[in-house]
């Protein structure tokens, strides 16, 4: 391996982490003990010693880190020492001046004089003694535990950590997934759940205190969350019902935590998790009697809003809908009928299984139980719309459609021209531009439509009204009303100089003029230029900006 190379035997995850440690310099006490011997102090959740052995001047022969990970790869404190040494001997070619013969040729009692001097004078050499002197610590769940909080701990300034700090504060999460980064995903599968629920809870609590806008510590998150979503789906052998208990025993708390917080999506994707076990049919009932004993505790009740619990709802309808069992699906929408999404989840069923008439009727009577709520309702008649198309019901469809396009909807206006008999179009098409045209949320559609039917005449209008139309609408105008397209652009532009006060507002009104030259040619440009600098001879930074424009 070479050290001008690493990424070429490093992962990119592990070679990225090391550049981000050297390039802050975490590298601390850099030195060559012997030709080719280097040793060196990174600092992070702890101080890690690294050691790195060479063969020539360019190859790694071996590398040692007292820190938990444990791969045939470099670990990134070695990255980040092998990079230090690469700057090192840029920085001095010569090398540095070769202390040890001179220390092997001094008595004992100087040298003990000397380390006693260093003890004293470097608290990171004491430090590195009694690290070299103490056991290596084992990973497990106190550890990790530690080395999360203490990270959190260093980065936190009167109990709080900015911003721009959780970087630092992720560090003990990232040791631990580091560690885990070795583990094997099929055989470790109960050790890398447990430990990623650590970082998830540990992350969680982290968020309580910290200013997490850069989003480090939820991502820490998010990763952990996706490392179990795949040592679940990849677990390495036929679930047992010891196995299953076993792992709804260790989920149980953590969704619980999740719930209390409420900081995270974390109770419900680690139900989702849970979720990919019920194609297991033996294990399905088990894991829908879970999910009602997690809606059953207190943590679930003492929600303010139901939302949680509507989700978890739906979870146990997807059990029932892969069991296939008519009766008690029916039975528990009935049940849950007040959540909209049990009510979406049984109109979707009923689209699917043919059943038109019937999700008809459960779109009108949600539309009816949700009437105080207008975007439950617009999705409600959006789905009675689908149910209408299946059953070929054109006059419903076309009230439908009508109502959408009211509101702005583009989709829908293509429906129902298409709905609508060529003779009755015309009457239909006079209407719906009345409405759309005193509405604000119709205004973009009524331009569109005034396009699609080539209603220039209205459209001119438009822009009379709507002065800035005309910078796109143009190319819609020019061929019946050049005439009145100029009249409008110059007015336009007057107006948009008329109140510019600084360079960036003439700059704004220049690039307008551009367009005005795209529209009317350059002549017509040239004699608005002439106007504009007649009109305002001493708005220097204008005039700047007018002869730029070529």
């Amino acid at each position: 391996m070479k050290l001008s190379n690493l990424e070429a035997y490093v992962p990119a995850k592990l070679y990225n982490r090391g550049v981000d440690y050297f390039e802050r310099d975490y590298v601390e006490e850099l030195r060559e003990n012997a030709p080719n011997r280097w040793h060196a102090l990174v600092s992070g959740t702890r101080d890690y010693h690294v050691s790195i052995n060479l063969t020539g001047k360019e190859t790694v022969s071996s590398t040692s880190c007292n820190c938990p990970f444990e791969s045939d790869s470099l670990c990134k404190h070695e990255v980040a020492v092998c990079l230090a040494i690469v700057e090192y001997k840029e920085e001095n070619p010569g090398g540095a001046a070769d202390v040890l013969p001179k220390l092997k040729a001094m008595k004992k009692v100087e040298l003990l004089k000397i380390l006693e001097d260093l003890l004293q004078q470097q608290p990171a050499v004491n430090q590195y003694l009694v690290e070299k002197f103490s056991e290596p610590v084992e990973m497990n769940d106190n550890v990790a535990r530690r080395l999360i909080r203490k990270s959190a701990s260093r980065a936190s300034r009167r109990g709080f950590i900015e911003w721009d700090r959780t970087d630092d504060a992720v560090e003990g999460a990232l040791e631990v997934q580091e560690y885990l980064d070795a583990l094997h995903p099929q055989q470790d599968s109960e050790v890398l759940i447990r430990f990623n629920l650590i970082i998830i809870e540990e992350c969680t609590e982290m968020l309580q205190i910290a200013d997490d806008s850069s989003g480090s510590i939820g991502m820490v998150i998010d990763e952990s969350l996706a490392n179990i979503q795949e040592a679940m789906e990849q677990w390495p052998e036929q679930l047992s019902e010891e196995r299953v208990d076993r792992m709804l025993e260790l989920l149980y708390p953590q969704i619980l935590f999740g719930l209390e917080q409420g900081i995270t999506n974390a109770a419900e994707e680690l139900t989702e998790s849970v979720m990919q076990w019920t194609s297991q049919g033996e294990y399905s009932d088990k894991i829908y009697g879970f999910i009602e004993k997690i809606i059953a505790s207190k943590e679930m009740q003492n929600k303010t809003y139901h939302y949680d619990e509507e989700r978890f709802r739906t979870y146990q309808l997807a059990i029932l809908q892969e069991q296939g069992d008519k009766e008690k699906i029916e039975s528990f929408c009935q049940k849950h009928r007040s959540y909209p999404d049990i009510r979406k989840a049984e109109i979707a069923l009923a689209l699917n299984q043919g059943e038109f008439k019937k999700a008809v009727r459960l779109c009108e009577e949600s539309e009816q139980q949700d009437s105080a709520l207008p975007g439950l309702v617009y999705g409600w008649k959006e789905l009675r719309f689908k149910a209408y198309e299946e059953l070929n019901s054109v006059p419903e469809m076309i009230e439908l459609a009508y109502t959408f396009t009211v509101e702005g909807n583009e989709t829908y206006y293509g429906k129902l021209k298409n709905l609508v008999d060529s003779e009755q179009w015309p009457a239909m098409l006079e209407k719906l531009l009345v409405e759309l045209k005193t509405k604000a949320r119709g205004k973009a559609l009524y331009v569109i439509i005034l396009i699609d039917e080539k209603r220039t005449e209205d459209l001119l209008e438009y822009c009379r009204s709507n002065v800035s139309g005309i910078e796109t609408l143009y190319p819609h105008l020019m061929g019946d009303y050049p005439h009145e397209v100029n009249e409008i652009f110059t007015s336009y532009i007057y107006r948009s100089i008329e109140s510019a006060s600084d360079r960036k507002k003439y700059q704004a009104a220049c690039d307008k003029i551009e367009t005005f030259q795209n529209a009317l040619g350059a002549e017509a440009a040239r004699g608005l230029i002439e106007e504009l600098k007649f009109m305002y001879p001493k708005r220097k930074a204008l005039l700047d900006e007018l002869s730029k424009i070529q």
